[in-house]
């Protein structure tokens, strides 16, 4: 039944990433995709395992972020004014590759994710191997910057990757 579930998921992702186009801030080069088993109490707890598409992520509770990606990040960049860097609260090295995506939908809207609130930006942060990635998730009306005052941080989710290291070209197997 799971199964069924993430591929329905899975086509309904894929769809709607081919019909929306990007955002003039966009840049779909830097695309992680895979399965990702949750890693963080956090994770395990709220979201379960994750699968990360072009368009969206699909968590193993039935929880459906779709997503647009915006132009990317690096870990030394940060994310509010006067706050942390994506890699202090990733807890990585400042070369971490950051996916920063703004939510479009989230599906059920009661998910909880960010509270009362629904998260209105994603940041995937991992290394170049990305046997790891953390999510963060952010709600307000402005993406996070070095400049944001009307963002806020509302969540991190840690996953590793299940079968060997992920890169853009496809799986790594040790």
């Amino acid at each position: 039944m799971r199964t069924l579930c993430f591929t329905l998921l899975g086509a309904a992702l894929v769809a709607c990433t081919q019909a929306s186009a990007p955002g003039p801030d966009a840049d779909a080069s830097a695309a992680l995709v895979g399965e990702y088993r949750a890693a963080s109490e956090t994770a395990q707890q709220l979201t379960g395992d994750v699968a990360i598409e072009r368009g969206g992520l699909v968590f193993a509770n039935g929880i459906v972020l779709y997503t647009r990606a915006l132009k990317p990040r690096s870990g030394y960049d940060l994310m509010a004014r006067d706050g942390d860097s994506y890699a202090a609260i990733a807890v990585g090295p400042g070369e971490l590759t950051v996916e920063l995506r703004r939510v479009i939908e989230q599906v059920p809207l009661s998910a909880g994710l960010c509270g009362a609130e629904a998260p209105t930006y994603a940041a995937l942060a991992y290394e170049a191997r990305a046997t790891g990635v953390t999510l963060i998730l952010f709600a307000g009306e402005e993406p996070p910057g070095p400049q944001a005052t009307k963002s806020r941080l509302c969540g991190t989710f840690a996953y590793v990757a299940p079968d060997g290291a992920r890169t853009r070209q496809g799986v790594l197997l040790w």
